[in-house]
């Protein structure tokens, strides 16, 4: 069967996986809040006792998040907010409060990977006796070390064209789509699909949500979390990482800053191991999670 999809971005991609996303973007549509006179967007889904907040990749939005919405939805009301328009983690925290206000949840189980990952750890520091687990993939701790660093690039960003930062941007993130990895023809399809879904994401973003982003992650290395900070709580922490990902060499780091931690290290997966390795990290994610019931 050819795909009869008109979308440069999704031309040589199966039919099945792009039918898939037209049924997923159909099902999911956002919503809004306003906070502080800004328009904050949020996918609601979902449906079951407990609750899942779910944070996306850098340059992405709440859509983005749609491989953990698919899977969580399933059993889970899930949360997943755009984090695009926020000026500082404070009010990113207080935004995202608002929105779990409307939508009348108190309790939740938080994830995110990558850069959801840098956002969960002070989110979580700020909220976290209202969070049951922290689950955390591809991460890294802050780095109080990189943060004049991160002040410089955020001075430069400001001055370079759209374009060409969108480009800068776009490229950076694809390296860490490894397709020379060992993957099975199924899994590389799907790989094939994803890479194309963040290609036409990449074309949409606007200078503001890579400034936005930068800005976040530049604040986070800035803090700092430890274990003492947390006595009393009573939740549980899942840790996802692989050995030759770029944030594995500060493992034991993070891993220090939580109680309650199990730590799940990949093999030869880089950033991949949600695709590479999906069936053991789904297994892994249940089983975690039904511990909490």
């Amino acid at each position: 069967m050819k795909n009869q999809s008109n979308s440069k971005f999704y031309k040589d991609i199966a039919p099945e996986l792009y039918q898939g996303l037209v049924e997923y973007r159909r099902n999911h549509p956002t919503k809004m809040i306003m906070f502080r006179n800004k328009e904050i967007e949020y996918i609601s889904c979902g449906t079951g006792k407990k609750t899942v907040l779910t944070f996306h990749g850098a340059l992405g939005n709440a859509e983005g998040n749609f491989q953990a919405i698919r899977f969580f939805e399933k059993n889970y009301r899930v949360i997943a907010p755009s984090i695009t328009n926020f000026e500082s983690l404070d009010e990113f925290s207080e935004g995202v409060n608002e929105i779990l206000k409307k939508e009348n949840v108190k309790r939740y189980i938080l994830i995110g990977q990558s850069f959801g990952s840098f956002m969960a750890q002070p989110y979580f520091h700020r909220n976290y006796k209202n969070i049951e687990a922290l689950i955390l993939i591809n991460s890294y701790p802050p780095k109080n070390e990189w943060v004049n660093d991160f002040k410089k690039t955020n001075k430069l960003l400001k001055f370079i064209p759209a374009f060409l930062l969108k480009k800068l941007m776009s490229k950076k993130l694809l390296k860490l789509a490894n397709e020379e990895k060992e993957m099975t023809p199924e899994i590389r399809e799907e790989l094939k699909f994803t890479l194309a879904f963040v290609k036409e994401r990449f074309s949409k973003v606007e200078k503001s949500v890579i400034l936005c982003q930068s800005i976040l992650t530049g604040e986070f290395n800035g803090e700092k979390y430890n274990i003492e900070n947390y006595d009393g709580w009573d939740g549980k922490v899942l840790i996802f990482t692989a050995n030759d990902d770029n944030g594995f060499p500060y493992h034991e780091e993070l891993r220090s800053q939580y109680p309650n931690v199990e730590e799940i290290i990949f093999e030869n997966v880089g950033h991949m191991g949600t695709l590479l390795k999906r069936d053991e990290y789904h297994a892994i994610l249940k089983r975690f999670l039904e511990l909490l019931n």
